[in-house]
């Protein structure tokens, strides 16, 4: 019997690999059929994947609108079809200056409205934008918005790799972007060399958190290659990248823990042990069951923990508890 049934694992996925490749490292790793995760990333980008397995999978709604954080390339007076490497150059633009780059940026920061790149995985009309796009339509994006936290220039970078001063033109630079779910660093990348006058794609990008969750304790990292290098794989060329072992996939698997749930805004309520049973059957749930359960409490959903396990997904409405999901017992 395979002792991996749930729970979550943090993977560094390699950049010219699919999420959906990289999750395969997962499923094989533990054996198993059911796997989840809480967003993907492009190809040509690496860094963290937040894999649910098991009935964690039933978890991923509640991550996947989880702030992130990137690092990320920015490569000057050339724009690609697709807004990254990967792209075919539809437009080129002289270099913005050092002093202009820094003084745009602020401008990006807070609530911003945001067009997508056509070359992405959101549904217009019921298909995939990228598929259109490659069966020959001309498709009108809808602008959404979108939350930065935090834009910081870690530096800017000339042609030769020297850093600029204020009147250089910046060949690359290199960003650190906190944000919303949802938000496009392509589409960010292009945006800020629209406001410089030039234009742009990304060269790399890295998730480097994901909510609770952080690169640096993911399966693999220290796989990954000094940021912004060059990209030895390319997908569907050449070797494929390194991969996690199985021991350390395995010995990466967190539970499940009240202070995670906190974090993604989810209240947390407590069961009784002597009452366990009865909840992973379905029975009527009452509220005596709860320890220090208030009927004042927030409506919404919460997560239920016998101690330290989680067990399930309860709703509260004006009083009345209802089952979301069932864990199961430890």
């Amino acid at each position: 019997m395979n002792e991996y049934t749930e729970g979550i694992v943090l993977l560094a996925k390699q950049s010219g690999i699919t999420s959906f490749s990289a999750l395969w490292q997962v499923k094989n790793a533990l054996s198993l059929k059911k796997i989840g995760h809480t967003g993907t990333l492009d190809t040509f980008a690496d860094g963290l994947l937040v894999v649910l397995i098991g009935k964690y999978t039933k978890l991923a709604s509640y991550f996947t609108g989880c702030e992130k954080e990137y690092v990320a390339e920015i490569q000057f007076g050339q724009e690609t079809d697709t807004l990254d490497p990967d792209g075919t150059v539809v437009r080129k633009t002289p270099l913005p200056v050092h002093k202009e780059l820094g003084s745009v940026l602020p401008s990006f920061i807070g609530s911003i409205s945001q067009i997508p790149p056509v070359y992405s995985a959101l549904h217009i009309d019921g298909q995939r934008a990228s598929r259109r796009v490659r069966n020959g339509e001309n498709l009108d994006m809808p602008g959404r918005t979108v939350h930065i936290s935090e834009l910081e220039l870690l530096e800017s970078l000339a042609a030769d790799g020297v850093t600029c001063s204020d009147e250089s033109p910046v060949h690359r630079c290199h960003i650190r972007v906190r944000c919303s779910a949802g938000t496009y660093i392509r589409s960010l990348s292009r945006d800020i060399a629209q406001a410089c006058g030039s234009s742009a794609h990304l060269r790399s990008l890295r998730r480097t958190r994901s909510g609770p969750f952080f690169l640096d304790k993911a399966a693999g990292c220290s796989l990954l290659p000094v940021f912004a290098s060059e990209r030895s794989f390319v997908y569907g060329v050449g070797p494929r990248p390194p991969q996690a072992s199985e021991a350390e996939i395995r010995n990466s698997i967190q539970l499940f823990t009240p202070q995670m749930a906190v974090s993604v805004n989810l209240s947390v309520v407590y069961l009784l042990r002597e009452h366990l049973e009865r909840f992973t059957k379905g029975q009527l749930l009452q509220s005596s069951w709860f320890s220090g359960y208030s009927h004042d409490g927030h409506d919404g959903h919460a997560a239920v923990f016998c101690e330290t396990d989680f067990v399930g997904m309860i709703d509260r409405t004006d009083g009345n508890l209802s089952y979301v999901f069932v864990s199961g017992s430890s």
